[in-house]
């Protein structure tokens, strides 16, 4: 039998790193591109309200008035810029002492109308202008890179906002992780501003395959801290690694593809993880009917739709697998199911096979609906057998568990939650990788364990690094005592009680231990990933900080707070020792 893991394919092909040159990282046009734009757009009309100013100005400085002695008198320049200015903002207020002569209304009335005709015409073009796409191009990218530039924390440029980009970019807003979008079509740019995102998310309208454009988005920026290539374009994502594996080879990059022979090139750049949906759920049915309580174990975890611990379905049964579809989806699915032992046999979209004697179907074609259709045929033709449905989106769910389906495949979903499980806690697929490689067992006690601490609900995962950083109190402790993995996880206000979480993995010195027993004592430098309910990963945190309660949870002794009480029990002690 076929091992599940490398069906999974969770590792990435890794290949010697070669030589780089540091060079600088480039960006787009100048930020001054939308300033230049209105100067060079706006020089004319600009000099033609100066002249005709101008020329309002000094004939009214040259005609002649009267004042109120009936005697000639000239206005000074600055009196007539002053008026003009008036009369250009069709303001209309007059503070002349005398009135004016009947040359000078004239002179007035001709200003006025070439000042309004003149004003009218470079206002014109200033709205023309703003209309302009490359004035709002400027516009944008000039806005972008300001917002990008003022981030002051961690971020990840996220490259593509399909529907595998706005599920990723909605879940990470909800953990209050920053990010920045680059996208070409501007209707996905567009829906940021409709899908009520807590955080401004610095977007912009461009190619991501543009080293400039990554550039723009913050690649260079120290607080880059991972790229997600997750267009729908696998050449796009395939520039996107190329671009970050050579500019910045320390930043994590994650890509999506559904192509075999771009995914090879795209490996020899050696991300931090590629995910094939097509491919991966090929080896994630392979382990459901392998393991299915792994697999169930797995599916709780990742944060599937229903929140809570997905039904345990069927597992392997002997007979006839039918794949129905002529895209890379079914071949890849068939190809997985092959290698696993089935007996796998693909046809057609448009074929009428026989689905008396399968006992199990994949409707794997490209449309939704026939998927559907084919699904409810072949649990009417034989209800024991496991049906499998392809869905581009998760629009027909409802629909879907109505009819009570086996398995039901969304690739987005699928690139989501394992995007997101890897971005977020990296080591959870240390944990995947482990369970995977033991046997079915095992994973049986695990999930025993975890509904019995946490519930029927999803648990939360985090990771514990043991330093002074994350873990002050704990560090400090271990630097004279002993600390075990069980008394950590009692209850800081009372040890008897365990806390609702069960740490699934410690890693130290880079060896990995499933499920490490409560009597390990822990080291500075441990990685322990534990899951838990809310409120139990919250009381683990609070005992991190803490030296008394850490104190506490080891011996069972009662640390005073302060400072008084804590002279006064550390003389009672000396007094007990003594006596």
């Amino acid at each position: 039998m076929v091992n599940p893991l490398h069906l999974l394919n969770f590792r990435t092909r890794r290949v010697p790193t070669r030589r780089r040159r540091d060079v600088p990282i480039p960006t787009a046009q100048p930020s001054t591109d939308a300033i230049f734009l209105v100067l060079r757009r706006m020089r004319w009309p600009f000099v033609l309200v100066v002249v005709v100013f101008s020329i309002a100005t000094a004939g009214m400085t040259l005609i002649p008035g009267v004042d109120d002695q009936g005697n000639l008198y000239y206005m000074t320049f600055f009196d007539s810029f002053y008026h003009m200015s008036i009369t250009l903002t069709t303001v209309g207020f007059s503070e002349t002492p005398y009135m004016f002569s009947y040359p000078q209304r004239m002179w007035i009335t001709f200003s006025i109308f070439m000042l309004v005709i003149s004003w009218a015409y470079a206002i014109g073009v200033m709205f023309a202008m703003l209309q302009e796409p490359s004035f709002q191009d400027a516009w944008a990218m000039q806005r972008f890179r300001r917002k990008v530039a003022r981030m002051r924390e961690p971020f990840l440029l996220l490259a593509g906002y399909g529907q595998t980009g706005r599920s990723v970019g909605m879940e990470l807003d909800e953990r209050r992780k920053r990010f920045v979008v680059l996208d070409h079509d501007r209707a996905r740019i567009d829906l940021l501003e409709t899908d009520q995102l807590t955080a401004d998310v610095p977007a912009l309208e461009a190619d991501a395959r543009i080293p400039a454009v990554l550039g723009l988005a913050g690649l260079g920026h120290p607080d880059c801290s991972g790229v997600l290539a997750l267009t729908d374009d696998d050449e796009v994502n395939l520039a996107v690694v190329m671009c970050v594996s050579a500019l910045r080879p320390d930043v994590p990059v994650v890509v999506r593809c559904t192509n075999r022979r771009i995914q090879a090139r795209i490996e020899d750049f050696s991300p931090r993880a590629l995910i094939n949906p097509d491919d991966r759920y090929g080896g994630y049915l392979a382990l459901a009917l392998l393991r299915p309580v792994t697999y169930q174990l797995l599916q709780w975890l990742m944060d599937n739709d229903e929140h809570e611990l997905p039904e345990l379905r069927a597992g392997l049964r002997e007979g006839r697998w039918l794949i129905c579809g002529d895209g890379a989806f079914a071949e890849q699915v068939t190809a997985d199911l092959s290698a696993s032992g089935l007996d796998v046999e693909q046809v057609g979209a448009d074929s009428e096979p026989d689905l008396s004697d399968v006992v199990g179907f994949v409707a794997g074609t490209d449309n939704d609906t026939t998927n559907i259709a084919l699904a409810e045929r072949a649990s009417l033709a034989n209800p024991a057998a496991y049906v499998c449905v392809r869905q581009a989106t998760n629009a027909n769910l409802p629909l879907l568990r109505a009819l009570d389906i086996d398995s039901i495949y969304v690739a987005t979903d699928l690139v989501a939650r394992e995007l997101l499980a890897r971005v977020l806690t990296p080591r959870f697929f240390s944990f995947v990788e482990s369970v995977v490689e033991g046997d079915e067992e095992q994973a049986v006690r695990l999930r025993d364990e975890l509904l019995q601490r946490c519930g029927r609900a999803v648990p939360e995962r985090e990771v514990l690094t043991i330093n002074a950083a994350e873990a002050p109190a704990v560090a400090r402790w271990l630097t004279r005592h002993e600390l075990t993995i069980g008394n950590l996880l009692r209850h800081p206000d009372d040890r008897e009680v365990q806390l609702a979480a069960l740490p699934l993995l410690l890693i130290r010195d880079g060896v990995k231990t499933l499920a490490p027993d409560p009597e390990t004592a822990l080291a500075v430098g441990d990685q322990l990933l534990v899951a838990g309910s809310p409120h139990g990963l919250a009381d683990l945190r609070d005992a991190l900080f803490y030296v008394s309660t850490v104190e506490y949870l080891a011996t069972g002794q009662v640390v005073p707070q302060t400072w008084v009480w804590r002279r006064i029990t550390h003389r009672r002690r000396r007094a007990q020792h003594a006596g």
